[in-house]
C-alpha cells in the first residue's frame, strides 16, 4: 500500500494516521447500523430485515466459489488461491458474509486493501458506507476516509479501495448506492409507529378519550374548563373507570369516542410490512414463514429465490472479485486441473462449459481480458438440482419418439455430460420402455397377465391349435408339419449362443451369491472386540451389491452376445438371398451391423436389463429384513440367500433366450432391408406353449407385409403394439420374454405355401457355421 506522511492534525481538524501504523484492521468492530455513536433507528431492529439478510448470507456461503481459467479448468493452488481460501486474517466465509451483508443492506461495499504484494492485494478489509466514505473534490472522488470504532479517521488512496456501488439517481450527491433499507424505511417506520400507537390505546381499554361539549349559549371561562376536566379525569379517566355514570352540569354534553375494530387492525400492517421488506430483499415470504406453505417454501420458493435473487448477486460479486482482486494476480503462476481430476470441487460431475451460469461468467471475463475468474456454482445447489431434474423428467417424458437423447439434452440445456453418452446420438426416447425385472422375472408389471412360456422343445406329434380347423384338414396337417420343421431349424441355428449366454449368466449369479454370502458371514460373525449381535440395519447396509459395477458387467455380457447373435441374423438373410461369401457379403454385414435399428435394439436391450441388479438388491434386502425381524440367525439367513440365487440360476436361460432371440431377429430385419427383400411373414413355434397373440400374428401376416412395416401384435390388455420383428425390444414384456418366433422373407406374388416350401429346403446358417467361415 502506498505510504502517506503522517500528521497529528489535518487542516480540517481530522485525525490522520498512516494505515500501516493503525491498530490491526481485523480488530476494528463494525456493525450494519449505528456506527460512530449514531443512535439506531427503529427500522434497524425489525426482525424481518435480519431474517432476510441471514438467508441471503447463509445461501451465499452454501454455494461453492471456484477460480477457473479460460481452458475451463479449476485453480487449486497458487498465490491467488491462498489469498482467497487460505487467508487466516480474512477467511473466505467471513469475506463473503460481510460483502453480502453490506451489499444487501446498502448496495454499497468497499474492499480495502490493507497491504499489497506489488499490485496484488495480500490483506483485505470489508467495510460499508457508514465506515468508509469517498472524499470528493470538485465533484470527483479523489480518495476515501475509513472511520474506526475508536473514532479515528484513516485516509485512503483510490488504489487502496475497490468500491462496489449500485445504481443511485443521486450518485453525485452522496456517491453511494441505493439499498432496500432506504426504500423501505418509510414502510418499516410506519410499522414501528403503528405498533407503539396500538399498544398505547390497548393499555387504555381501547377508549382513549371523552368529549365535554358545551351547549349553545353556555360560556365557560378557563378556570371552569380546567376544573371540569380535572374532575372528570379523576373520577372517570382510565380503563378502570370505563362505563361509570357521569352527571354533567352547566349545560354540558358528554360524548365518548373509541377505536373501531377496523382502526385497531392497524396492527395487521406488521404482516404487510414484513412482506414488503422481503420483497425489497428478493426473499420469498414463504422462506421466512410469513406463509404457511412449507412445501412450497422448500421447493418452488427456494428455487425462485436462488434463480432470481442469489444468482444475480453472486454473479455480480464474482465479476467484482475477478476485476478487483484477481486482476492483481494475472502475472502470478497458478495450478489448474480439469474438473474431473479436481480434489476441491464438490458439485455436479459434468464439464464446466455445460453449466449455464459458468458460461455467463466466462463471457464477462473474456470481455475484460481476464485469464482467471471467479465462479459461483449456483447449479449445484440442491434446489437448482431439483429444478433441473424436474425439467429433465418433464422433457424426457413428453418428447416425441424418434429424437436422439443428446439432441434433447442440447436443446433444453439439461445437466448431462453428452461426451460420456456417445450412444445418446442413437438412443430414442420411447414410450414402450419397460423395467428390466419384467424380462428377468416374466412378471406382469402394468400388464393384466404374465406372458406365457413359449418355444420349448415341442413333441413331433403336438396337436394343431383349434384355430386352424377351418382349413382343409389334410392341407392344414401338411402346413403344420412344414412350419414345425422350419421353426426347429431356425431355433437350433442359435441354440449354441443361447447356451453360452446361459452359462455366462449362471456364472454372474454364482459370483454375486458368493460375494454376498461372504459379506453376510463377515457381518454376522464380528470380531471379539465388537458386540455379539450386529444391528439389523448394519446387516442390511453391508450385505449389498455394488450396483454400478454389477450394472456395467451385465450390460457388457449382453453386448458380447448381442453382437454375435445380430451378426448371425444378418448372415442368415444374406445366405437365404444367395450371398454366400466375398466382399459383397463382408460389405453387407458391416453395413447392416451399423444400421440404426440394430444399434437402437442393443441400447434398449441394455436399458431394460440394466435394472436387474437393483431389483436383485431390493429383493435380497427385503428377504434379509424379513428374516432378521423373525429373529433368524446366520444359518437361516444363509439359506435365504441360497434359495434366492437358486431361483436366479433357473432364470438365466430365460434371460439368454429372450436376449439372443431378440438380437438374431434384429439382425435378420436389418439384413432384409439391406438386401432389398420386399416382404416378410411371421412364423410362430406352433406348439402348445405359443402365445395366442403370436399365433394370431402368424395367421394375419401369413401372406407377408412390406419389410419396413410393423407387425401389430396384441397385448394381454387387448390393445395392439407395433413390433418391427419378433422379439423387438421396443415391445412389452408380454410379447418379448421367451419369444422364439421368426420373420421369414417372402417374394411379391409368392403364395404362403410356396414360401414355406422354399424355406423347408433352407438350412438356416448356424452359429457354428458362422464361426467356421469366419475362421
Amino acid at each position: 500500500m502506498a505510504k502517506r506522511k503522517t500528521t497529528n492534525k489535518s487542516t480540517d481538524g481530522e485525525v490522520r494516521i498512516n494505515l500501516s501504523q493503525a491498530q490491526s484492521f481485523f480488530d476494528l468492530g463494525f456493525d450494519f447500523g449505528g456506527s460512530r455513536g449514531r443512535p439506531n433507528k427503529p427500522y434497524h431492529q425489525v426482525e424481518w430485515v435480519w431474517k432476510c439478510i441471514n438467508i441471503l448470507i447463509d445461501t451465499c456461503k452454501s454455494i461453492q466459489m471456484m477460480l477457473t481459467t479460460g481452458e475451463d479448468k479449476i485453480v487449486e493452488s497458487g498465490p491467488v488461491y491462498d489469498f482467497l481460501f487460505q487467508n487466516k486474517s480474512m477467511p473466505f466465509s467471513k469475506f463473503i458474509s460481510e460483502t453480502v451483508g453490506y451489499y444487501s443492506l446498502y448496495r454499497t461495499v468497499y474492499w480495502i486493501f490493507a497491504a499489497k504484494d506489488g499490485i496484488a492485494p495480500s490483506k483485505i478489509l470489508v467495510a460499508g458506507p457508514k465506515e468508509c466514505q469517498p472524499v470528493i473534490e470538485s465533484g470527483v472522488v479523489v480518495g476515501y476516509k475509513l472511520y474506526t470504532a475508536g473514532g479515528e479517521i484513516i485516509p485512503l488512496f483510490l488504489e487502496d479501495v475497490w468500491p462496489i456501488t449500485n445504481f443511485n439517481p443521486d450518485y453525485y450527491q452522496n456517491y453511494t448506492g441505493v439499498g432496500p433499507t432506504e426504500s423501505g424505511e418509510l414502510s418499516i417506520s410506519a410499522n414501528h409507529q403503528a405498533t407503539q400507537f396500538n399498544e398505547a390505546i390497548l393499555r387504555n381499554g381501547a377508549k382513549p378519550g371523552t368529549l365535554l361539549i358545551a351547549a349553545a349559549g353556555v360560556k365557560l371561562d378557563d378556570a371552569e374548563r380546567r376544573a371540569l376536566k380535572a374532575e372528570f379525569d379523576t373520577q372517570h379517566g382510565g380503563a378502570r373507570q370505563a362505563g361509570k355514570t357521569f352527571l354533567a352540569t352547566g349545560g354540558l354534553d358528554v360524548k365518548n369516542f373509541g377505536q373501531t375494530m377496523a382502526e385497531l387492525q392497524m396492527i395487521d400492517l406488521r404482516k404487510y410490512d414484513a412482506a414488503t421488506i422481503c420483497t425489497l430483499f428478493g426473499v420469498p415470504a414463504e422462506m421466512v414463514n410469513l406463509n404457511s406453505e412449507a412445501q412450497f417454501a422448500h421447493g418452488p420458493a427456494t428455487q425462485r429465490f436462488i434463480l432470481y435473487t442469489m444468482a444475480p448477486i453472486l454473479s455480480f460479486i464474482a465479476e467484482n472479485i475477478t476485476l478487483g482482486i484477481l486482476y492483481g494476480y494475472r502475472f502470478k503462476e497458478h495450478t489448474a486441473v480439469d474438473i474431473k481430476q479436481s480434489k476441491i470441487y464438490c458439485g455436479q460431475n459434468i464439464l464446466l462449459r455445460q453449466k449455464e451460469f459458468y458460461r455467463r461468467i466466462k463471457l464477462k471475463a473474456i470481455q475484460s481480458g481476464q485469464s482467471v475468474y471467479a465462479f459461483f456454482d449456483v447449479e449445484s445447489h440442491p434446489a437448482m438440482q431439483e429444478m433441473q431434474l424436474a425439467k429433465a423428467e418433464k422433457v424426457l417424458k413428453y418428447v416425441q419418439n424418434g429424437v436422439p437423447l443428446n439432441q434433447i439434452v442440447d436443446a433444453y440445456d439439461l445437466p448431462f455430460d453428452t461426451t460420456k453418452m456417445p450412444w445418446g446420438d442413437e438412443y430414442l426416447v420411447s414410450p414402450a420402455l419397460v423395467p428390466a425385472r419384467w424380462i428377468i422375472d416374466a412378471g406382469p408389471g402394468a400388464l393384466t397377465e404374465p406372458p406365457l412360456p413359449e418355444g420349448g422343445t415341442p413333441a413331433d406329434n403336438a396337436p394343431a391349435p383349434k384355430e386352424f380347423k377351418e382349413m382343409d384338414e389334410a392341407e392344414e396337417k401338411d402346413d403344420e408339419t412344414r412350419k414345425l420343421r422350419i421353426w426347429n431349424n431356425w431355433k437350433n441355428s442359435w441354440a449354441e449362443i443361447e447356451k453360452e449366454y446361459t452359462v455366462a449368466m449362471r456364472q454372474f449369479f454364482l459370483r454375486q451369491k458368493r460375494e454376498l454370502l461372504d459379506k453376510l458371514n463377515s457381518v454376522m460373525t464380528p470380531a471379539k472386540s465388537q458386540k455379539a449381535e450386529p444391528d439389523k440395519n448394519e446387516v442390511i447396509a453391508r450385505v449389498v451389491l455394488d450396483l454400478k459395477k454389477e450394472r456395467n458387467k451385465i450390460i457388457a455380457i449382453n453386448k458380447i452376445f448381442f453382437d454375435k447373435a445380430s451378426e448371425l441374423g444378418i448372415r442368415q438373410i444374406a445366405s437365404e438371398a444367395g450371398i454366400a461369401a466375398g466382399e459383397v457379403l463382408t460389405g453387407l454385414v458391416e453395413t447392416a451391423k451399423r444400421d440404426y435399428a440394430v444399434r437402437q435394439a442393443l441400447i434398449i436391450q441394455s436399458q431394460k436389463i440394466s435394472d436387474l441388479t437393483a431389483n436383485e438388491q431390493r429383493a435380497i434386502s427385503n428377504s434379509l429384513q424379513e428374516g432378521l425381524d423373525s429373529g433368524e440367525g446366520l444359518n437361516d439367513l444363509t439359506d435365504r440367500l441360497k434359495n434366492y440365487f437358486s431361483g436366479n440360476l433357473k432364470k438365466a436361460q430365460s434371460v439368454a433366450r429372450t436376449q439372443v432371440g431378440s438380437a438374431v431377429s434384429a439382425g435378420r430385419q436389418a439384413g432384409m432391408v439391406h438386401t432389398g427383400i420386399e416382404l416378410k411373414i411371421w412364423l410362430d413355434s406352433h406348439d402348445n406353449n405359443v402365445r395366442k397373440s403370436h399365433r394370431d400374428a402368424g395367421k394375419e401376416y401369413a401372406n407377408g407385409i412390406p419389410v419396413k412395416e410393423y407387425f401389430l401384435v396384441k397385448t394381454p390388455t387387448g390393445l395392439k403394439e407395433a413390433m418391427m420383428q419378433p422379439g423387438d425390444p421396443h415391445g412389452s414384456a408380454a410379447n418379448v420374454i421367451n419369444c422364439r418366433c421368426v420373420a421369414l422373407s417372402a417374394k411379391s406374388g409368392e403364395s404362403k405355401g410356396a414360401c414355406l416350401a422354399r424355406y423347408e429346403k433352407v438350412k438356416f446358417l448356424s452359429f457354428e457355421d458362422m464361426q467356421i467361415k469366419a475362421a
